[in-house]
């Protein structure tokens, strides 16, 4: 009796203990926080103006982010087929250089076939036909004839006589030049603003030729060396003129001379030289105003002197093509056999006269030094 009370109050109390957990659990459920659908807890959304501002510029921004990726992306792309164009325009200058090389390549290789052609045909002895005629061998017929065999033609070489040399004026040079003189006297140191001339010059034979050569010069100069500052009539004359006088120099001459070549080059050819000229030398004053003072003339002064002149010569000629080359020269000269011509002004009553003699036979006994270059046209 006793222990079924026993079991009668534990069911009571079971019964009210899972009735007390029932309700509790109940009201956790209807008083819980709503959940989403990805299990967590989904709080009450808070917001103001500001705070859209601020997402709004958020959301702006993420998307600039992105597509700043795409465009950076986009542009190496672009990089890579800009590398690839310079790539391929580099291609194609080095094949059209190529292309170009070969052409020129092909035109040479033509003109000199077409050169050959002509000169097999023409047997010509010229220098530029040398390299193939001297190889031609001449073709020997020789029949041979046993019983019932047929003619043969044997082909033997025989030994190319060498080249004939020149004939004396077979070749004929035209040469124009033009350089600078300078004179080296004494008391004065002259130079020419202009030297140049015109030759013409023939084989006598392949290493010796001779020619004939038109020269003119130059130069104007200031007369420091007559001040007359110790005469009576120096006022008047520096009144008149200054302290210098401007003088002017021009000379004109024909030269004859001789070269001898020291190689038989073709392109290239120094060589050494010798001649004789004959030359007209002129002095002028060229303020010609005049005044006489204490018996002294002055304004009009002039001379004119012819002399001989011997001349050393060494240089080099230059082959460009067959009738074109250049030529380099330098030249020494000197003056002898003088005589001079004045303008009718009696030296002796004109110091100005006097001064021209004495300058003239300064320029005539001086060491003259020339250099000149040239154009060679051989015909």
């Amino acid at each position: 009796m006793k222990t079924q009370k026993m079991t009668l109050a534990l069911a009571v109390f079971a019964g009210l203990t899972f009735g007390s957990a029932y309700a509790q659990s109940q009201d956790q459920v209807l008083h819980s926080d709503q959940i989403d659908v990805d299990g967590y807890l989904k709080e009450q959304n808070v917001t103001d103006g500001e705070l859209e501002q601020i997402k709004g510029e958020l959301g702006k921004q993420k998307n600039m982010t992105q597509l700043n990726k795409e465009k950076a992306k986009e542009l190496g792309k672009l990089s890579g087929q800009t590398e690839k164009l310079l790539e391929s325009q580099d291609q194609y200058i080095d094949e059209k250089i190529e292309s170009q090389k070969a052409i020129k390549e092909f035109n040479k290789k033509t003109a000199e076939n077409e050169l050959k052609l002509r000169c097999l045909l023409e047997e010509s002895k010229s220098p530029e036909c040398s390299k193939w005629v001297k190889n031609k061998a001449p073709m020997v017929e020789d029949s041979i004839s046993t019983g019932q065999a047929s003619v043969a033609k044997l082909e033997a070489s025989a030994p190319v006589a060498p080249a004939a040399p020149l004939k004396a004026f077979e070749e004929i040079k035209l040469i124009p030049f033009a350089g600078v003189t300078n004179f080296q006297g004494e008391a004065e140191r002259l130079e020419t603003s202009f030297a140049g001339g015109l030759r013409l010059e023939s084989n006598i034979s392949d290493r010796l030729s001779m020619g004939v050569g038109l020269n003119y010069g130059r130069f104007e100069t200031e007369d420091f060396a007559n001040t007359y500052s110790s005469q009576p009539y120096y006022g008047q004359y520096f009144n008149q003129f200054g302290r210098g006088r401007n003088i002017d120099y021009s000379n004109i001459g024909v030269d004859f001379y001789a070269k001898f070549f020291l190689t038989r080059g073709e392109r290239f050819r120094p060589y050494l030289g010798a001649g004789l000229g004959y030359n007209r030398m002129t002095l002028a004053y060229k303020d010609q105003s005049t005044f006489s003072s204490f018996g002294q003339s002055f304004g009009n002064e002039e001379l004119t002197n012819s002399y001989a002149t011997g001349l050393l010569m060494g240089g080099t000629e230059l082959r460009i093509t067959q009738s074109i080359g250049m030529n380099i020269e330098l030249q020494y000269s000197r003056g002898f056999g003088a005589g001079n011509a004045n303008t009718g002004v009696n030296p002796f009553n004109a110091p100005d006269q006097r001064r021209l003699q004495t300058l003239s036979e300064e320029i005539i006994n001086s060491n003259a030094l020339s250099i000149f270059a040239g154009m060679v046209v051989t015909f």
